[in-house]
């Protein structure tokens, strides 16, 4: 463990960098006379190293954030150079902080950081704690939101929280004496796309097709490629495949996530859902994706840049098609 190498990552984000913005705060009132520097993408490794490195003439303490710089590359460089070594030697005057909220766990600097690294993980909240959290915000800015309309709130705006601190921010805002209401939320707060794709896939995923197909064309009309939509669609039944390979080795949502490499949020969310299905259904809709995928790709279907009408048939077809195999 290096105990001045210190990651920050985890999908929920707001959280992640308000607690970047507490370390920061935390050093500017400890060392007034120390520095804060940010290395990005568009950095090298030896501008990282020099500063890290180098000690201030005075004796001040240095705080650094890395924020999108490393690559399998510069982590091949820095272990050429033994520089995570030399850090460690640092310890007493410079810390580096890695924020990386979305992690490839199966690249090798990702691993060592999980292993050598102190990690602060961020996770999304769950359903209970996003509303307090929402209510108690609300609160916080002077105005209400009761647990009904913080729903309501979620439903429209997506659980991102940077997205919704600042819808309730605006609502208040909005509101004669701070009371977030019903009519405001319709009025003031769009449906946000990720929001209706992942109403649109719970539904495919429940074979409530109907309302899929509502949803669907929902988001043609937003804008959305049906080729994207498809994408989307053929993601959803290998993660339905992945768990219910792992159920059917009965195996609980930790293990599953680890085994397949995918979000334990995901896995948790995704995981009632393919309890309805069989693999032998999975497989069935796995191919009947492929298939179209295929005729699309061989001009089995007529289409245009600006005219997708068959393949949307073709995936409506196909949705109507799943709901027959229940």
């Amino acid at each position: 463990m290096i105990p001045n190498l210190i990651l920050l990552t985890g999908a929920d984000t707001y959280s992640l960098f308000q607690r970047k913005r507490f370390y920061q705060k935390a050093f500017r009132n400890k060392y007034a006379d120390g520095e804060i520097e940010t290395f990005e993408a568009s950095h090298d490794l030896s501008s990282l190293e020099n500063a890290v490195l180098t000690p201030n003439l005075f004796g001040s303490k240095r705080l650094i954030f890395t924020e999108g710089f490393w690559t399998p590359e510069k982590f091949e460089q820095a272990e050429k150079s033994n520089f995570f070594q030399k850090l460690l030697e640092a310890t007493e005057f410079c810390t580096i902080m890695v924020v990386e909220p979305n992690l490839d766990k199966r690249v090798k600097w990702t691993k060592f950081l999980l292993s050598d690294a102190k990690s602060e993980v961020f996770e999304p909240l769950d359903e209970t704690a996003l509303h307090n959290f929402l209510i108690k915000y609300a609160q916080s800015r002077g105005g209400q939101l009761s647990l009904a309309l913080s729903r309501d709130l979620v439903s429209r705006a997506g659980n991102d929280l940077w997205m919704l601190t600042q819808e309730i921010e605006k609502l208040i805002l909005s509101s004669d004496d701070g009371a977030i209401t019903k009519a405001l939320i319709q009025e003031l707060t769009l449906k946000r796309t990720e929001v209706v794709i992942w109403s649109f896939l719970e539904n495919l995923s429940k074979q409530n097709i109907p309302q899929a197909l509502i949803l669907f064309h929902g988001l043609i009309d937003m804008g959305e490629s049906p080729h994207q939509i498809m994408a989307m669609m053929i993601r959803e039944i290998r993660i339905h495949a992945q768990i219910r390979s792992g159920l059917d080795q009965h195996l609980d949502s930790k293990t599953i996530a680890t085994r397949t490499n995918l979000h334990p949020f995901v896995v948790q969310k995704t995981l009632p859902l393919s309890r309805h299905f069989t693999m032998d259904q999975i497989r069935t809709m796995y191919q009947g994706l492929y298939d179209l995928d295929r005729r699309m790709k061989t001009g089995g279907l007529q289409m245009s840049t600006d005219d997708s009408g068959e393949l949307i048939l073709g995936m409506e077809k196909l949705m109507i098609q799943m709901q027959s195999h229940r």
